[in-house]
C-alpha cells in the first residue's frame, strides 16, 4: 500500500509541470535550432525559485508578459535574428525542460502567429507597436498528431482530440508571401480556454524577412495586451463543452483574422 501511495504522488507532483510548456525552439527549414537561439527567454518573477516557475502560463490579459512571454518585454537574452523569405514556412518547438520528459502542447485550445514590424533594435523592442496575425488554426489538420499511430495511441483523449495542437510537439506555418522586408518579432500563442482564467502560452523570436518576390502594404494591426478582453466568449469558456458534443461547430476563433499576404 505504501508503495501505491507514493506512486500515486508521485504523478501528482508530475501532473502539473506535464500540462505547462513553453516555445523556446524556432523551426528553419524543417530543423529545430538551439533552445533560446533565437527566442527571446523568459525567466521567473523575482522570488519564484520553483522548478515549476519557467513553466508557468500566463492568465493576465491586462499583463504585457501577453506578448512575449513572462519577463521578455525586451530581449534580454540577446537572441540572434533568423533570416526568412516571404512565402517560407517557419514555426516554433516547444522546449526542452528538465521536468518534461517529451515537450508538448498538453492542452486543448487555439494556436496563432503573429508579426511586428520593429524599425530599431530587435532586442529592444518593447512589443508596443502593432501586431498582426498571420496564422490561427483550431481544429484537426494535416500537421495534427495521427492519434491511430501506434505510437501515439495513448496520447489520445476523446474530449481534448478535437484541437489542432494538441499534444503536438511544434506547429509550424507561413510567412505572407507579400509580406514586406524588414526585422519583425514574430510571436507564437497557444491559448488553453478557461471560463475564469485562460492560459496564454506565448513566446517570440527575431526575425528578419527578405521579400524577393512582391512586396505589399503591412497592414494596420491591433495592440498586445488589448486584444482579449477579460469574459470574452471566443476566449474564456470550457473546452469540454465541445468536448462532449464531438464537434467545434459553433465555435468561431478570436479575432482578428489572419493575414494572408
Amino acid at each position: 500500500m505504501k508503495s501505491v501511495t507514493v506512486l500515486l504522488a508521485s504523478f501528482a507532483l508530475l501532473a502539473p509541470t506535464n500540462a505547462h510548456y513553453f516555445f523556446s525552439r524556432l523551426i528553419l527549414d524543417g530543423k529545430w535550432t538551439s533552445t533560446w537561439e533565437y527566442v527571446r527567454e523568459i525567466s521567473p518573477y523575482p522570488g519564484d525559485t520553483t522548478k515549476l516557475a519557467m513553466a508557468y502560463p500566463n492568465t493576465d490579459p491586462d499583463s504585457p508578459d501577453l506578448r512575449c512571454g513572462r519577463n521578455a518585454t525586451i530581449g534580454w537574452s540577446q537572441p540572434k535574428t533568423a533570416t526568412v523569405k516571404a512565402g517560407d514556412t517557419i514555426g516554433f518547438g516547444a522546449a526542452e525542460y528538465e521536468l518534461v520528459e517529451v515537450p508538448r502542447m498538453y492542452h486543448p485550445g487555439v494556436a496563432s502567429a503573429w508579426l511586428s514590424k520593429v524599425t530599431g533594435d530587435l532586442n529592444q523592442y518593447l512589443g508596443d507597436g502593432e501586431w498582426v496575425k498571420i496564422m490561427q488554426t483550431r481544429e484537426r489538420e494535416a500537421q495534427s498528431v495521427d492519434f491511430t499511430k501506434e505510437e501515439n495511441k495513448l496520447l489520445y483523449n476523446q474530449m481534448k482530440s478535437l484541437w489542432a495542437t494538441f499534444q503536438a510537439d511544434s506547429w509550424n506555418f507561413t510567412i505572407p508571401a507579400t509580406a514586406p522586408s524588414g526585422r519583425y518579432l514574430l510571436r507564437y500563442e497557444h491559448m488553453f480556454p478557461n471560463p475564469q482564467d485562460t492560459q496564454f502560452y506565448v513566446n517570440c523570436a527575431n526575425i528578419e524577412v527578405v521579400n524577393e518576390g512582391t512586396e505589399g502594404a503591412f497592414p494596420a494591426g491591433v495592440k498586445i495586451p488589448g486584444v482579449y478582453t477579460r469574459g470574452q466568449k471566443d476566449v474564456y469558456f470550457s473546452t469540454y463543452d465541445y468536448g462532449l458534443k464531438g464537434s467545434l461547430d459553433g465555435y468561431k476563433t478570436p479575432a482578428p483574422e489572419p493575414w494572408k499576404g
